[in-house]
């Protein structure tokens, strides 16, 4: 189960998370990292330990130590880069959202099967703790019929010098793409299929010209109603105020937060006739980021499919389209 991975934009969010992550998964190791500037992309190298460092993906990508690569540069790279790294014969994970539109998607999941390889999306939150928690809890009937969910991930962030997310050539969107996509994935890992969508879409708070206010209206193919709501626009103190999810069923209700847990902590409730349930974590759990790697390193070498396959991206983008 050993794998070699190679960072395609080694930024702050692989630094952040999938460093420390590639370190803690069993057998695995990280070998390379490509940034555009040499100079940076071997001082990150040097610091975390990591033997070969590339300014260009075309040499990460001929490096033969490197099985597999996690591409965590801005969206607008994710397809050409993800094609790329197929027609070089590595596996690839790609970061949120999986790429611009549906249609670049569905060229990065045609050209990693064309060539042989895993395509997994780093929908991270399918494995923090309490989510899997949950999925259990509905799978039991734990509250019946599910009805009706909420999920909110918000936060204020105005267009800021020196961030491309503002700009939707380079971002594809605002709040939607950033932060809504989590919530759209993680309905539908919970809960199923999205089938129909209405929405509000505004920019309000700033001047940009991408979205900071979002409203979905959703109906599942169980017929249960959905609402996410997203936003840059809001300011938020509490992480509980600013993400969480609400699931309410015929005999109760499931609420949690925060979403975007980097170790599984926060708030879990099960709320029934028979009282609450406390299936909370505390900080220092279970590394969502570590669970991914693992479960893609099983499928790789079982050969099996990849656990969040493009599929999963692709249909998420499809549901921000339509909103």
């Amino acid at each position: 189960m050993s794998l070699q991975w190679g960072i395609i934009g080694a930024g702050k969010i692989a630094e952040r998370q999938m460093v420390t992550a590639i370190g803690q998964a069993s057998g695995q190791r990280l070998v390379a990292v490509m940034k555009r500037e040499l100079a940076q992309a071997r001082k990150f190298a040097d610091g975390h330990g990591v033997p070969n460092a590339y300014d260009d993906s075309g040499a990460l990508l001929a490096d033969p130590e490197v099985q597999a690569v996690y591409v965590a540069t801005p969206p607008h790279l994710h397809a050409a880069q993800t094609v790329q790294a197929a027609q070089a014969g590595k596996h690839v994970l790609c970061e949120k959202p999986l790429a611009l539109d549906s249609p670049q998607a569905q060229q990065m999941i045609d050209a990693c099967r064309a060539n042989g390889v895993q395509l997994m999306v780093c929908y991270y939150q399918r494995y923090n703790s309490r989510h899997q928690q949950i999925r259990e809890l509905l799978a039991q009937g734990a509250i019946g019929q599910v009805i009706a969910v909420r999920l909110n991930f918000s936060d204020y962030f105005p267009p800021t010098p020196g961030f491309w997310h503002h700009n939707p050539a380079i971002s594809g969107g605002g709040a939607l793409m950033d932060l809504g996509i989590h919530c759209v994935d993680l309905l539908r890992y919970l809960c199923g299929e999205v089938t129909e969508v209405m929405a509000m879409i505004d920019t309000l708070a700033a001047d940009s010209p991408v979205e900071d206010t979002a409203t979905l209206l959703l109906r599942l193919d169980n017929g249960a109603q959905a609402v996410i709501t997203s936003h840059w626009s809001t300011a938020s103190f509490e992480p509980q105020q600013a993400n969480g999810l609400e699931i309410f069923g015929t005999l109760g209700t499931i609420q949690a937060a925060p979403i975007q847990a980097k170790d599984s902590s926060g708030s879990l409730r099960l709320i029934t006739g028979a009282g609450v349930q406390d299936f909370s974590v505390a900080p220092g759990g279970l590394r969502p980021h570590v669970a991914l790697l693992e479960d893609f390193a099983r499928s790789i070498a079982a050969g099996a499919p990849a656990p969040i396959p493009g599929e999963e991206g692709l249909a998420g983008l499809q549901v921000i389209e339509a909103a």
